[in-house]
């Protein structure tokens, strides 16, 4: 009795195991993951690059600064001239001139009049990426929902598999502490009752198996969630039969190809190569820039003598030996893009042909599994009255304790595989958002 009561203050004492629900872990589990911190991160990088782009319309402005010393005759004639020293004295010494010292700051501008179509295409490529970019961030957002919620299904399913083999041990050691008494009387055979026993022991090994993958499961969903491996962290939950609506191939592989965060991230990159193109296409048109300077020059930072230019800089690439090898290689790259794009669209037909095949072969076996459990129980239920009666092996009892067993883990495992594959439908089709999570968590809810 003083036993009982210290376990029972001991269990009272202990901490709860911290359950935690499919949606509050999809919530916890997408603020840790450092992929989806990652494509943040290229999002605010390509809406920068985007600025950047729009901003090169301004041109540019710059500050400049220079200090010079020198004998070179062409440099003295032309510093005396901007210093305004120069004199008829200064051609007598034109060839061989007094070291000229200068100090110049100045000022210069230019803004693109006309750049060949490059900023326009610039910021075009611009806005395709900043799409891209934020199209790649919630795909990777749905991929680690499904990562999620995969980990906190297992955990589901381990604990009702451990639980399972927790029961039927307990219940089979009773069995056996009965058998002992009936053999040591001489009612039970030595060869069922050591049969008996190795059926315990089998079940015993599925505890200790069940228990560990338990316990390797939680810990994996606690680092999911961003939490320490040692932390007790459970899935608040209950493997069941949800009543998901029934699902149309052709229907999910339109959403899919249409849809899909992935492929739409494609289709942008495919635009950007193809603007690329047409960029490399138009660098042989002239570059027309308004620009301007300000400038100062003295001989001791004491007398500056300013002078000003303004006008347009037309640029007009010539003979440019690399111009159809770069048009060729853009034109490549666009070839490239446009495959990649038609190979995910392709595949998206396949991941979602998969992930319905694999849904519909679960749900069509759920039948057949809970019917497997209801025979498997009947059978143990027929075997008990009739083992106390005497009529009936406690082996058999076992092997049907121990059947019961396997037909209770293989209906849960198609539970888990059903809700698994409907997430995974729902990830191929791009639905699996937080309406859909919360759905699921609702469903899944004890």
């Amino acid at each position: 009795m003083k036993n009982a009561l210290t376990l029972a203050f001991i269990l009272a004492a202990a901490p709860a195991m911290a359950g935690v629900t499919l949606g509050e872990a999809v919530d916890k589990g997408l603020k840790a993951d450092n992929i989806l911190k990652e494509q943040a991160a290229a999002v605010t990088g390509a809406k920068a690059g985007l600025s950047q782009a729009r901003l090169a319309r301004l041109g540019g402005f710059k500050l400049k600064g220079m200090y010079t010393d020198g004998t070179d005759p062409v440099y003295a004639f032309a510093t005396a001239m901007k210093q305004g020293t120069f004199s008829m004295a200064s051609m007598a010494t034109i060839n061989d001139p007094d070291p000229a010292r200068n100090y110049m700051a100045g000022i210069e501008a230019g803004v693109p009049v006309f750049t060949g179509f490059a900023v326009s295409n610039a910021v075009k490529m611009g806005k395709l990426g900043t799409e891209a970019a934020q199209n790649g961030y919630e795909r990777a957002r749905a991929g680690v929902t499904f990562k999620i919620t995969y980990q906190w299904l297992t955990v589901l399913l381990r604990e009702r598999l451990a639980g399972l083999a927790g029961e039927t041990v307990r219940a089979a050691e009773t069995e056996l502490k009965t058998a002992q008494m009936l053999k040591d009387k001489g009612m039970v055979l030595g060869s069922d009752y050591y049969g008996a026993e190795a059926i315990l022991s089998t079940l015993r090994g599925y505890k200790v198996g069940w228990d560990k993958a338990l316990e390797l499961e939680r810990q994996k969903l606690a680092i999911t969630l961003g939490l320490d491996p040692a932390a007790e962290v459970g899935a608040e939950g209950e493997l069941k039969e949800a009543a998901y609506p029934a699902r149309d191939r052709q229907a999910l592989a339109a959403a899919a190809s249409g849809g899909r965060r992935d492929i739409m991230a494609l289709e942008k990159a495919a635009q950007i190569y193809k603007t690329g193109e047409a960029m490399q296409a138009n660098s042989v048109l002239p570059v027309v820039e308004a620009f301007g300077s300000w400038e100062t020059n003295s001989q001791s930072l004491s007398d500056f003598k300013d002078n000003r230019m303004l006008g347009l800089r037309l640029t007009i690439p010539l003979g440019d030996p690399g111009y159809f090898a770069r048009k060729e290689t853009a034109r490549a790259q666009s070839d490239m893009a446009m495959s990649r794009l038609a190979e995910a669209r392709r595949q998206a037909g396949l991941e979602v042909a998969d992930a319905l095949n694999n849904y519909n072969a679960a749900r069509e076996t759920l039948p057949v599994a809970k019917a497997t459990v209801e025979k498997a129980r009947q059978s143990l239920e027929l075997f008990r009255p009739l083992y106390r009666q005497g009529r009936q092996s406690v082996l058999e009892v076992l092997r049907a304790q121990a059947s019961v067993l396997q037909a209770e883990a293989a209906y849960y495992e198609t539970l888990y595989k059903l809700n698994l594959y409907h997430a995974q439908l729902l990830l191929a089709s791009e639905t699996l958002d937080t309406a859909a999570v919360n759905e699921m968590s609702a469903g899944l809810s004890k």
